[in-house]
């Protein structure tokens, strides 16, 4: 059987990716193989953590693989039957899957489960917006980029519309088994989403042995804005040397860099999970009929210790954040 984990992103992606990457011996030992063909670069040994060059291919204008990937693909498919074969892209959750069914599903007989991990829905825009941040893309700003959100709920009915998102995937798979799991920590298995994902196909979380580090601890918003003003090619910061950066600071136990919570108001929080819990009623009712709500009904209380957009000290917050970032860079030369 063919799974294919398709994000969404935001959903712990990166960390899910790179446990399966790194433990082929032991997803072996529980009858998984993670698919090598698509993320190898043409090399036949696995060199990256997810499929996401395989969704770059499929959504090109011709919509093509590169030249034997799909017979190389389909033989490592029956070489690892009856095993569950993963492949993994969040990029796959926007596009249209059509290409990949022409060029690899249809030569399949087994199923295809497709499983997508469903983010509550003021956390996916507070998580969307650090990121921009971060990468040092326009957002206008956390008060106008939440605005724009809200407006965009109003205006724009399939935003966050995960219905809507399956009706798609059944239309150009025909046939595949949509498999939504919510990423609730405190109601996935293990509460991590490595042992939840495994226990699709049975593997008890007690035997999952979990990376030493969280793959993404969440930055906070001023640092995440912090880091994205040094997204400067002129300046010598290409992308790669900010994903480095990036990733030196995620390591970094400063607990004034880290927070959640700090990017939408709670009446924000609170419009926004009404208006599109009520989008996805619907969807609701038809994969979770046994919950009352697609998520928990009332927005997180904010900790203490996180400022809420306009406190006093965000200017010095932020400041702090730019220093410490400078450090990083000062002991690296």
């Amino acid at each position: 059987m063919l799974w294919v984990h398709i994000g969404m992103p935001k959903t712990g992606t990166t960390a899910l990716q790179s446990y399966l990457h790194r433990n082929p011996g032991f997803l072996h030992d529980n009858g998984i193989h993670y698919m090598i063909s698509g993320r190898d670069r043409g090399t036949g040994t696995a060199r990256l953590i997810c499929h996401n060059s395989l969704a770059v291919d499929m959504n090109r204008t011709a919509q093509t693989l590169p030249p034997g990937l799909a017979e190389k693909f389909i033989a490592e498919y029956r070489d690892n039957r009856p095993a569950h074969c993963v492949m993994s892209s969040e990029m796959f959750f926007a596009r249209d899957l059509s290409a990949l069914r022409n060029a690899l599903f249809c030569q399949i007989d087994d199923p295809v489960r497709i499983v997508v991990y469903l983010r509550r829905f003021d956390d996916f825009i507070e998580a969307d917006y650090k990121q921009r941040a971060k990468n040092g893309l326009p957002t206008g700003g956390a008060a106008a980029f939440v605005g724009g959100c809200l407006a965009r709920i109003e205006t724009d009915p399939d935003y966050m519309n995960f219905g809507a998102i399956f009706d798609r995937i059944q239309t150009t798979v025909p046939g595949a088994v949509i498999v939504p799991r919510l990423y609730l920590r405190d109601e996935m298995t293990g509460n991590n989403v490595i042992p939840d994902f495994l226990s699709l196909f049975g593997v008890a979380s007690a035997n999952i042995v979990p990376p030493e580090t969280e793959a993404n601890r969440t930055l906070s918003r001023l640092a995440s804005e912090a880091l994205g003003v040094f997204h400067d090619r002129a300046a010598g910061f290409d992308k790669k040397r900010c994903r480095r950066l990036g990733r030196t600071l995620q390591q970094s136990n400063d607990p004034g860099l880290f927070a959640s919570g700090d990017v939408l108001t709670p009446e924000e929080r609170d419009t926004i999970n009404d208006l599109l819990e009520r989008r996805n009623e619907t969807m609701r009712q038809t994969y979770f009929p046994g919950r009352d709500h697609l998520f928990p009904p009332s927005a997180r209380p904010a900790s203490p210790e996180v400022p809420m957009r306009g406190d006093p000290e965000e200017l010095p917050r932020f400041q702090y954040a730019v220093r410490s970032i400078l450090k990083l860079l000062a002991a690296e030369s």
